[in-house]
């Protein structure tokens, strides 16, 4: 039987949507996050800790500096992985070889993670080991 005889015709594939790559400020973001992601987890052994966490926790005292700058660090590795995340995924759709802008992306990405991770452990080691301030 010929195939223009069949009663229904077989559905016609859509081409692919090209996808576009994310602005070059996003992978710029990157690297600069995961930087102050490593300074920030330098940072939070520098200032000083709590000396009552307990009236901390009840908010009958603010919250110390280090608390604070534990905080920020924390969230700011998170955005930083993601962004540099978000930056790698959208390129696994690209021809290989990526061209000269997208691998210069790429490796901003690369970096930013690098950088955000050795902040990350830092920061978990640090305060595991010593508390949030440095103190034993």
């Amino acid at each position: 039987m010929a195939r223009d005889d069949l009663p229904l015709k077989p559905i016609e594939d859509k081409p692919r949507k090209e996808r576009n790559p994310a602005p070059a400020w996003v992978a710029l973001a990157s690297p600069w996050l995961g930087l102050l992601t490593l300074i920030l987890s330098i940072v939070i052994f520098l200032v000083p800790g709590s000396r009552d966490p307990r009236a901390e926790l009840t908010h009958a005292r603010p919250y110390s500096a280090a608390d604070w700058v534990l905080m920020i660090a924390i969230y700011t590795s998170v955005l930083a992985v993601f962004i540099g995340l978000v930056v790698l995924w959208q390129m696994r759709t690209q021809p290989r070889p990526l061209s000269t802008p997208l691998a210069a992306q790429r490796l901003q990405a690369i970096v930013g993670l690098v950088l955000s991770a050795i902040g990350i452990a830092i920061i978990y080691i640090g305060v595991a080991l010593r508390g949030p301030g440095g103190h034993s």
